[in-house]
């Protein structure tokens, strides 16, 4: 288990060529299925790129230290194999959570990657399953037979024509006329993982040269625009925007919102439901979507996100600051609760109230009870992050994180460090 490896070094593992075919073999014979791992590097292009001509060299570093730091922290007798973008790993015997233990030793080993610099802009994603043994029996026989390949020192990576286009920009608010609707995006920073992990992809509207949020300015009646109208803006961004980091062998995950009014009309369900269809299944889990307008009836919002699920979609509920009572909620599969950050209680206000601090740690506890993570938005300074951090909320968005953009922030390590400078230089 993690931070209890076994005592061994790397070569007592049981990953070589032979006991793996042997480890295959027995279960072929037995008609088993195996408990398997897999753990993906993210943003290796971005490595890549920084390594420059160095890359076969860097990457075949990153491979064995990956493989080394997983061995250590599985049981002698469970196998790695690494694969073209990260490592595959079967269990002997499997742990009692697959998910929840694989989840945990992924976080470890990004951990590990963020602390060289050449692996500080790498991800890991980790997904468990169980396969036949025969589907993997020819990954291993390739890995017996494959004669080594001298070090290629190519000069850069081919790009293909795709790869090369640039990615989708929202018009700037100069060009834009009075009442447009424009998507921008609002970086997410884990506190966690010390780095921006997400972009929130929100409708805006133009009002007297500037960019306002699409839903305070209809609510306050600055515009006339619908609620569809924002939602169709924002999800056919964020769709075409995963579509074109996918073209560049990029993944990150983008927030969106629909409005409860637009997902409860027949036609502009349809229209938005068509948007995320037109992803491909792998692709939608990156888009993390919220139904508005519901956060004071958890009820309804949870049948709403319900209707949601079997699009593929990642869920996120909206509710108020403080909400404890999460148990509408349960089997819904939300990942994420989120709550706006309270306004301050005077113009001087700076930092948390004490009872407000309680409610948030409250609201983070129910929240993980349902297996799932907080964020709380509009966060408008560190005071209030710190306080929040604290309390267990783990991302975070606001004037006090990173400005809004014109295209995503990409993932890249941000230390609390980093934030302290960032706000005293603005």
């Amino acid at each position: 288990m993690i931070g209890t490896p076994a005592a061994r070094t790397p070569t007592d593992r049981a990953f070589m060529t032979a006991d793996l075919k042997t480890f295959i073999r027995r279960a072929l014979t037995r008609g088993e299925r195996i408990d398997a791992g897999q753990f993906r590097l993210l943003n290796l292009d971005a490595v890549r790129e920084q390594a420059g001509d160095n890359w076969p060299s860097a990457k075949k570093k990153i491979m064995t230290a990956g493989q080394q730091f997983l061995s250590k922290r599985l049981h002698e007798d469970d196998a790695v194999i690494p694969c073209e973008e990260g490592f595959l790993v079967l269990f002997a015997s499997p742990p009692d959570e697959p998910a929840a233990f694989l989840a945990e030793l992924g976080e470890a080993l990004m951990t590990f990657f963020l602390g060289s610099p050449e692996t500080q802009s790498m991800a890991v994603e980790s997904q468990a399953s169980r396969v036949d043994a025969s589907e993997i029996s020819q990954l291993a026989a390739t890995t017996a037979t494959a004669p080594p390949t001298p070090a290629e020192k190519p000069s850069r990576p081919v790009k293909s024509e795709e790869d090369s286009r640039p990615l989708p920009r929202s018009r700037p608010v100069a060009e834009c006329e009075e009442e447009s609707v424009i998507a921008q995006y609002r970086p997410l920073w884990d506190a966690q993982r010390q780095l921006l992990a997400a972009n929130a992809c929100l409708a805006k509207i133009v009002i007297g040269g500037r960019a306002l949020e699409g839903r305070r300015a209809i609510s306050t009646r600055m515009s006339a625009a619908r609620q569809f109208d924002l939602d169709q803006c924002a999800l056919g961004a964020a769709t075409e925007m995963i579509t074109a980091l996918a073209r560049k062998q990029k993944r990150m995950t983008l927030r969106t919102a629909i409005h409860a009014s637009s997902w409860q009309d027949r036609d502009q369900r349809a229209a938005l439901t068509d948007f995320i269809e037109q992803l491909p299944q792998p692709l939608r889990k990156s888009l993390l979507v919220r139904v508005d307008g519901l956060s004071d009836q958890p009820r309804v919002q949870a049948d709403a996100l319900a209707g949601l699920a079997p699009l593929g979609v990642g869920l996120m509920a909206e509710i108020p600051f403080g909400e404890c009572e999460l148990g509408q909620f349960a089997g819904k599969g939300v990942s994420l609760f989120s709550c706006a950050c309270p306004p301050p209680t005077n113009a001087n206000s700076e930092g948390m109230m004490d009872h407000d601090a309680r409610a948030l740690n409250l609201m983070v506890k129910a929240a993980a009870e349902l297996k799932a993570a907080t964020y709380l938005h509009d966060v408008r300074d560190l005071l209030v992050l710190k306080a929040a951090m604290a309390s267990g909320v783990r991302f975070f968005s606001g004037q006090a994180v990173v400005a809004d953009r014109a295209t995503p922030a990409p993932s890249q390590s941000l230390s609390m460090v980093d934030l302290y400078r960032m706000n005293k230089a603005a």
